[in-house]
């Protein structure tokens, strides 16, 4: 069935019309966008006013255009529609590029609406600020975006751009990234016809659109799943990130059903299904792991991966051990059988065909893969917070329904060691990994996580109706982006901020320089930063931890379980311990890494850079 987007209804100007600039914002919410971010700027002033003519519309203004990308990409992650930002000609598009490009790297449905000079300034090459030259192209930016867009809507005459944004808009949907909206000002004022409203964007993938379904190969590749699946003794399912951009986690969640095999999670799969499954074993990052997970995956014979992004961040560095020969790949747009490729097949729809053709009941018993006990750290009996110690109290924390948002670095792979509750989001930038996205990032995610909350559509996602957003980051990734705590408190948007408090970069300095200066940053002094933003309740709201009993005893506080206002938590960490994971990822190297860790002072959790028992001989089959 075709994916189309109901129509909405509109007051009309004369004669039926509205402008070119309220067209595109009813489009655009007529795909499920509810709130618009960006930053005004001179090239964009008039058509900003056409959001609120639409009577649906919000807008937020942000603090930059950077986190303005990285709010609308939040935005994206959690409701499943194209986040939106706006920026204005040259400066504003360009500061936004690196919010862009993670979005095309990790998949993400963004569009970005850029305001231009107008035609004719631009016809004349006029020297107009935000330009380049004495005689400036001013399309320039334009090409600057090319590699980092999937399409772009170049707007210039009126009678071809309502169907030019709504292509792109389909395009944003297709394709899951980023496209382009480029309104030069005067043309946003023209009128276009009302009625165009009426017929709905048709967002999905069909036989006679591009990109096209072939029928005959995805037809094929089901049938070449579902022998391969019957011939297997032990199939397994790893479950990976582009399940969820491209809206195919009700169709993964009963194949899951269906097979009843062991499930495994990639860390950027991580809590597309629920944790709490007698089939889910773990987060599989190859060499480097929960004991005895690796030993359960390897122990497939064939092994089914959905949505599958193979980067080194989401691969263990490339250790996880992937056999072709008896390896199939559910990709968006295509399927590949122990190497045989299936072209133009849609992961949605041919999901949905795989658990038609399967049998209703299971066709594999396969014991339960039983973990050994866990571990216990070198450093138990401490009595300042330790990361060893920190992610279990983070997981005991966590209530169903919640988001979770983890910054790149020791928060990512801190979380990979935690068990979610039901019906929990987990958000990362895993591939791309730009440090300070997730503080701008929570914006956009606690938006949409308030629209979707007790309606239908908060509903139909994983059954959310009631959670919080959880941000955990580091000082040094918050530096970055620290400003949009005044954005989110002027929203008046309750997430809850963990801050990890351990002198700077601690990623960086396990990788090069653990002393050197170059990874310190500027101390900050957080308990100021509430009131200086004009939080309502500054005082009752940051909280300070630098001990296991001031942090027990904070988190059983009230405003933090259920806040009703954003709420700063900061956690005193040492410097030199970090998550067990990130060491044991870089001691795996070889043993000059290892020795140099260890050289350097950092905490080795559970001895020997805890890589002892990831492989072999851990696991029990009930």
């Amino acid at each position: 069935m075709a994916n189309e987007h109901t129509a909405s209804t509109t007051s009309e100007g004369p004669s039926g019309k509205i402008t070119l600039g309220r067209y595109m914002w009813e489009r655009i919410h007529q795909v499920g966008v509810d709130t618009i971010f960006g930053v005004p700027g001179d090239f964009n002033l008039q058509f900003l006013d056409s959001i609120y003519q639409t009577g649906r519309l919000k807008f937020i203004t942000n603090q930059n255009e950077l986190n303005a990308a990285y709010a609308a990409d939040g935005y994206a992650r959690v409701k499943g529609v194209p986040g939106c930002f706006v920026t204005t000609h040259g400066v504003g598009e360009l500061s936004a590029l690196n919010g862009v490009a993670g979005a095309m790297s990790e998949h993400v449905k963004l569009i970005h609406v850029v305001g231009q000079t107008t035609r004719a300034m631009q016809k004349n090459n006029m020297m107009i600020h935000h330009s380049i030259g004495r005689k400036p192209d001013h399309q320039t930016y334009n090409r600057c975006s090319e590699p980092v867009r999937f399409a772009a809507a170049e707007l210039w005459d009126i009678d071809t751009a309502p169907a030019e944004i709504d292509r792109v808009i389909r395009e944003c949907f297709i394709k899951s990234g980023p496209v382009y909206i480029f309104l030069p000002l005067d043309l946003s004022a023209e009128l276009v016809d009302s009625s165009l409203l009426s017929t709905p964007i048709d967002t999905s993938p069909s036989i006679d659109t591009s990109p096209s379904i072939d029928t005959n190969a995805q037809n094929a590749a089901v049938s070449a799943i579902t022998s391969a699946l019957n011939a297997a003794k032990h199939p397994s399912i790893l479950i990976d990130a582009l399940v969820q951009r491209f809206d195919a986690i009700p169709e993964t969640h009963r194949l899951v059903d269906r097979l009843s095999v062991p499930v495994f999670a990639a860390n950027m799969g991580k809590g597309i299904v629920d944790e709490s499954s007698p089939h889910y074993i773990g987060v599989w990052n190859g060499a480097v792991g929960t004991p005895g997970v690796r030993e359960a995956a390897e122990a497939a014979d064939l092994m089914l991966t959905l949505g599958y992004l193979p980067a080194d961040t989401n691969s263990g560095g490339f250790s996880r051990a992937i056999d072709e020969k008896r390896t199939i790949h559910v990709n968006p747009h295509s399927v590949v059988v122990f190497g045989e490729e299936y072209k133009n097949t849609s992961i949605k729809p041919l999901l949905a065909a795989l658990v038609d053709a399967l049998p209703k009941e299971p066709q594999h018993s396969i014991p339960k893969a039983v973990l050994p006990p866990p571990r216990i750290p070198r450093d138990k009996d401490a009595e300042h917070i330790t990361q060893s110690w920190l992610w279990p109290q983070i997981e005991r924390f966590l209530q169903p329904g919640d988001v979770v948002v983890g910054e790149t670095g020791t928060s990512v792979f801190g979380l990979c060691d935690i068990t979610f509750p039901p019906n929990v989001q987990f958000i990362a930038q895993v591939y791309y990994g730009s440090i300070g996205y997730a503080m701008a990032a929570t914006l956009g995610i606690e938006v949409a996580r308030k629209e979707l909350e007790g309606t239908s559509a908060g509903a139909g996602k994983k059954g959310r109706k009631k959670g919080r957003t959880v941000l955990i980051t580091g000082d040094g990734s918050m530096a970055l982006t620290i400003q949009e705590i005044g954005t989110m408190i002027k929203a008046g948007i309750a997430p809850i901020i963990f801050v990890i408090n351990n002198e700077g970069y601690t990623v960086e300095r396990l990788i090069w320089g653990a002393q050197q200066p170059y990874n310190d940053i500027v101390p900050h002094d957080y308990a100021h930063l509430l009131p200086l933003y004009h939080h309502p309740d500054p005082d009752t709201s940051f909280h300070r931890a630098s001990t296991k009993v001031e942090l027990e005893l904070m988190l059983a506080q009230k405003c933090i379980k259920t806040p009703e206002s954003l709420q700063l938590v900061e956690l005193v960490v040492p410097k030199m311990d970090t998550s067990w994971r990130l060491g044991a990822q870089l001691a795996w190297r070889g043993e000059k890494d290892a020795e140099r860790l260890t050289k350097e002072g950092f905490v080795d959790t559970y001895g020997g850079w805890g890589l002892e028992g990831v492989e072999r001989g851990s696991v029990k089959w009930s």
